[in-house]
């Protein structure tokens, strides 16, 4: 009888934690939808604000989405450029302007700056064990072309 309590307590225990991490996961995951990280955009001087430097950046792509927000992530450090957040008031401008990223490329103000979308900790672990099998497998079999699409690595 007070092993079957037992198990009784710690389903409803396991029912209650999965319960609540679901609800956490969801509004953050709707958060997440909108947000962009630029990575390798300098820092402001002059009095300049991030809002501008991020405005000169979607000029640059020949896009003007409506922007909610955008804030510097992380402390200062002498020499370095902290990755700017970006909230997007749609997810719509957010995968438009994420197809338009390798544009930057051909910038010459803004060659060395990344677009990617925002990634909870867990999805960064697991793209960067990802990123870390390409490349060995880019150095394993040079002859050949591999990709990352939606964290499956494929060869063309």
């Amino acid at each position: 009888m007070l092993s079957q309590n037992c198990a009784a307590a710690l389903a409803q225990t396991r029912i209650q934690k999965a319960v609540t991490k679901a609800s956490v996961e969801k509004p953050d995951e709707e958060n997440r939808s909108r947000n962009l990280i630029v990575f390798g955009l300098p820092e402001e001087a002059d009095g300049a604000t991030v809002e501008t430097s991020v405005t000169s950046l979607l000029e640059e792509m020949d896009e003007k989405p409506p922007l909610t927000s955008c804030t510097r992530l992380g402390m200062p450090a002498e020499g370095k450029s902290r990755p700017v957040k970006v909230t997007l008031k749609s997810r719509d401008s957010l995968l438009v302007l994420l197809r338009k990223a390798c544009e930057l490329r051909n910038s010459e103000n803004f060659k060395r700056v990344f677009l990617e979308p925002d990634r909870t900790y867990e999805e960064r672990v697991e793209r960067k064990k990802a990123v870390k099998t390409l490349n060995e497998l880019r150095q394993a079999h040079p002859e050949r072309k591999y990709v990352l699409r939606k964290g499956v690595i494929e060869s063309i």
